[in-house]
């Protein structure tokens, strides 16, 4: 089945967030231990790589089915009401995750105006990894609710 647009675009910036990430630590310790000069900036890069890296990462795993799960209680049950209940749970994880959007645009609105303080960069972009990733999760419980309800097989 072919990748969707969201998809695709989430594997790309974990790529990019991943190699900022990696390369500003390896900068850090190189320029700390090696050279005994320590670079203000790396930090903060790194952090905010790594805030970006997260919520780009959640539907990328969620997708895949790579996310940590208790099977426990799934596994006894069967048909109908087994589909109801992951229904019920994917219904669950779709409001968390339209209040964190929801939430996530009220964070950037209060950061309006603020800038990070080593890079200087708008705080708004650091936060708006929140309704970013939370709004690839809505786009993507949509679909598999969409396919189940449908009768389609899941992707």
């Amino acid at each position: 089945m072919k990748k969707s647009s969201h998809l695709r675009l989430s594997e790309w910036l974990i790529v990019v967030c991943f190699t900022v990430l990696a390369v500003t630590t390896f900068l850090q310790v190189i320029f700390r231990y090696v050279l005994n000069f320590s670079l203000a900036w790396t930090e903060e890069l790194s952090r905010y790589a790594f805030v970006w890296l997260v919520f780009t990462g959640i539907v990328v795993s969620f997708v895949r089915a790579e996310h940590a799960t208790v099977d426990f209680l799934m596994d006894r049950y069967q048909g109908k009401y087994r589909v109801f209940m992951f229904t019920l749970i994917d219904v669950l994880i779709y409001a968390l995750f339209v209040v964190l959007t929801i939430s996530g645009v009220m964070l950037m609105n209060l950061s309006a105006g603020q800038s990070t303080s080593g890079l200087g960069l708008p705080k708004m972009v650091v936060y708006a990894a929140l309704p970013f990733g939370s709004a690839l999760m809505v786009i993507e419980l949509t679909i598999r609710l969409y396919r189940r309800f449908a009768g389609k097989p899941a992707s």
